[in-house]
Order: structure tokens, then sequence, then C-alpha cells
């Protein structure tokens, strides 16, 4: 019985290992997010009050010190907003609270590429 479980562990383990190995592979090179999807996400949950680049008008007076999207990119790695946008960010600004909104994996990847598409144009802009 122990062999037997043993073994069973074993093919599982190569199994998942090949699995992650040609998931990376099939995905080597791609680009992950769809910008125009990004786009809608953040029209529809984060441009009700932050601007996309820093200087824009805001979109409710009532916030002001909400960061750009643009900024985001300029500031720190993306990706470390990935967590956050999964479990729901509850963040407060000018004594509002942020809505909170969690994202599917695939939503989340639209709205960093876009995210990142906003940062490199502030980049170019800058012409940094």
């Amino acid at each position: 019985m122990q062999k037997t479980s043993f073994i069973i562990l074993v093919t599982g383990i190569v199994a998942a290992g090949m699995w992650g190995i040609g998931d990376y592979l099939g995905r080597k090179g791609e680009e992950h997010g769809d910008v125009t999807r990004g786009q809608s996400i953040a029209e529809q949950t984060c441009l009700r009050c932050h601007t996309k680049f820093d200087g824009d008008p805001t979109p409710d007076p009532a916030v002001t010190d909400a960061p750009s999207l643009a900024s985001f990119g300029l500031r720190w790695p993306l990706e470390n907003l990935e967590e956050a946008l999964a479990e729901g960010i509850t963040v407060s600004h000018d004594n509002m609270t942020m809505p909170e909104f969690t994202l599917t994996p695939e939503s989340i990847a639209d709205l960093l590429v876009y995210m990142e598409s906003l940062s490199q144009e502030a980049r170019a802009k800058a012409g940094k």
C-alpha cells in the first residue's frame, strides 16, 4: 500500500510540474492582459475618482488626492497591485473610502496592462 501511495504521489508531482512547464512555455513571450479591456475596467471602476495622468482635471471634485493611474507604474512595479486587486482594495482618499471591489485574474491582468500603457505614455511625455 505504501509503495502504491508513493508512486501516485510522485506521478502527481511530475504531472503538476510538467503542466506548469508546459503552461509557462505555452505563454512565454505572450502579452498577458488586454489594454482595451483594461481601459474599460478602469473607466468603470478607477476613473470615477482617479485621473489618467498627473495634472488632469479630477473626475470628482470631492476627491483631490487620489493618485493618477499612470503614476502607479512610475512609483513601483504594477505587479505589486495584483494581490490587492484580487483580495479587494480598501483605501481612503480625502476622508472618502474607496469602493471595495475584487477582480478576476484576467481582469487584473487587463487593468495592469492598461495602467502600464499609461505609465509608458507618461514616461514618454516626460522624456524618460
